[in-house]
């Protein structure tokens, strides 16, 4: 059995309709106001920068990391605390899992797995040192690894996170900026980068792939990574009374309630096709939930997606089902280890 992963890219207009270059830089403030920043995904033509790292006379002088944008104040990290768990503070309850350190670790745990399954790839998208793209938007960033990684590969291009936790590490490359900001208020204009933000859209097409559309410049491209959070059976030995299956059903229901549905990743490809992109393409991946399969492979990957699996039960439920159905967290953890 194994869920499945649904990788999806789409091309606003071709890539010989590229305009003038402009430089990537932060924008001017604070605070930044990112509703009128130039976000594009052209083709970022000047590789000529140095490769040389220069050491530090006195590298004791490094200056530490700082949130771009909004200062971190008490009231954002001020995060809400539920049944044992924390939740983001900024924009509160628009998001329904959490961000402690349980759930930080599993994001990173996932990361790891997806690249594994992916064949050691960040991205789709037809980009190469040859053709960098110049500007980059993760939106709903999380823990910041596929930002950070995108930054070192590509260090001509200016990589920017959001998200309404401040959770990233406090290290991060020079082209690397990250903020705190609200996605179902300004939708970040545009990204090429949304990664398992399953529940975190109430109407893909609308909140995101038509914003997306209007402010991506010809030859820009659009990338989502998203999970489908089914359980699948390729031989018909699941029977219909499955618990894990049943609970999968229930947080679903539970996610409509709270017009934040889990298997939005059924709606990405035709979303993207209403809002104008054009060369649409998808790209379905299954994935074991734990070490059945025969090849070593997967077998291996089966084993480290089942503790992503294991790790993510508790932080998906707990909310959904105290908010939507007023469940306490031992009915709620006596519900999650079916």
């Amino acid at each position: 059995m194994g869920g499945s992963e649904d990788v999806l890219e789409a091309a606003a207009g071709s890539s010989n309709d590229v305009p003038n270059q402009r430089p990537a830089r932060a924008p001017a403030g604070p605070p930044f106001d990112l509703n009128n920043f130039p976000f594009t995904f052209e083709d970022a033509r000047d590789t000529a920068s140095s490769t040389h790292i220069e050491p530090d006379s006195d590298p004791s002088n490094s200056t530490s990391y700082e949130w771009d944008g909004e200062s971190i104040t008490s009231s954002i990290t001020a995060y809400r605390e539920e049944n044992g768990r924390t939740y983001h503070a900024y924009s509160d309850g628009s998001y329904h899992y959490p961000n402690d350190s349980l759930e930080l670790e599993r994001l990173d745990w996932q990361f790891i797995c997806l690249k594994r399954l992916f064949n050691g790839r960040n991205y789709f998208a037809p980009w190469s040192q040859e053709r960098p793209p110049k500007r980059i938007l993760d939106l709903a960033t999380g823990t910041g690894m596929w930002a950070i990684e995108m930054a070192e590969e590509f260090e001509s291009s200016m990589v920017v996170g959001t998200d309404l936790s401040p959770i990233q590490p406090e290290f991060v490359p020079p082209n690397a900026h990250f903020y705190i900001h609200d996605a179902f208020i300004s939708l970040m204009l545009v990204d090429c980068g949304i990664r398992m933000a399953l529940g975190a859209w109430e109407d893909f097409e609308t909140d995101v792939a038509r914003k997306a559309f209007n402010h991506l410049e010809p030859g820009g491209w659009f990338e989502a990574q998203e999970l489908l959070p089914t359980l699948g059976c390729d031989d018909g030995s699941m029977p219909d009374d499955y618990a894990p299956n049943l609970l999968f059903n229930d947080l679903e229901d539970c996610a409509k309630r709270e017009k934040r549905p889990l298997d939005i990743a059924r709606t990405y490809k035709q979303g993207l096709i209403n809002a104008g992109f054009v060369d649409v393409t998808e790209q379905v991946y299954k994935i074991p939930i734990n070490g059945w399969a025969k090849s070593k492979n997967w077998k291996t990957l089966g084993d480290l997606w089942n503790v992503n699996c294991l790790d993510a039960i508790q932080g998906v439920a707990m909310a959904l089902l105290h908010r939507a159905r007023g469940l306490k967290r031992h009915q709620i953890e006596v519900d999650t280890t079916v």
